[in-house]
C-alpha cells in the first residue's frame, strides 16, 4: 500500500485553512456604548458605560418637586433598566460564537488527523520493514 501523499497534503491544507479561519479576528463590530433606562415616561434617564459606570442621569426639573423617596425610587428604576439594558447588548455580542460546534469541529479535525498520521505512520513502517528484509 503507498502512501497517499496527495491527499495527506490536501488534508493538511483544509486543516491549515479551518485553523487559520478559527484564529481570524471577527469583524470589527461598532463599540459597545453602554446602557440606557428611563422611568416616569422618560422624565429620569440614566446611562451606563461598558464598565458597569452611571455615565449620565437627567432629571426633569418637574420631578424635582416629587418626594426625596419617590425621587430616588424613579432614579433606582432608571439606572436599574440601563444595567439591564447593557447586560443585554453584552448578551447579543457573545451569541453568535457557538462554542459546541467549535469544539465538535475540533474534535473532528483531531481524530481526521489523528487517523491520517496513523496510516502514514503505518506506511512509513512498512517501508522500513520491507527496505530491511532486502538488504
Amino acid at each position: 500500500m503507498a502512501v497517499d501523499f496527495e491527499n495527506f497534503d490536501r488534508f493538511l491544507d483544509e486543516a491549515r485553512r479551518g485553523l487559520d479561519a478559527l484564529g481570524k479576528e471577527p469583524p470589527p463590530e461598532k463599540e459597545l456604548s453602554g446602557g440606557e433606562g428611563t422611568a416616569a415616561d422618560g422624565r429620569v434617564s440614566a446611562r451606563v458605560s461598558p464598565e458597569c459606570r452611571l455615565t449620565s442621569l437627567k432629571v426633569d426639573p418637574r420631578v424635582m418637586r416629587m418626594g426625596s423617596q419617590e425621587l430616588c425610587d424613579l432614579i433606582m428604576v432608571a439606572v436599574n433598566a440601563a444595567l439591564d439594558d447593557l447586560r443585554a447588548n453584552l448578551e447579543a455580542r457573545h451569541e453568535h460564537v457557538d462554542v459546541a460546534g467549535l469544539t465538535q469541529a475540533l474534535e473532528g479535525v483531531q481524530e481526521e488527523s489523528m487517523g491520517k498520521m496513523n496510516a502514514f505512520m503505518q506506511e512509513i513502517g512498512d517501508l522500513a520493514r520491507r527496505t530491511e528484509n532486502r538488504g
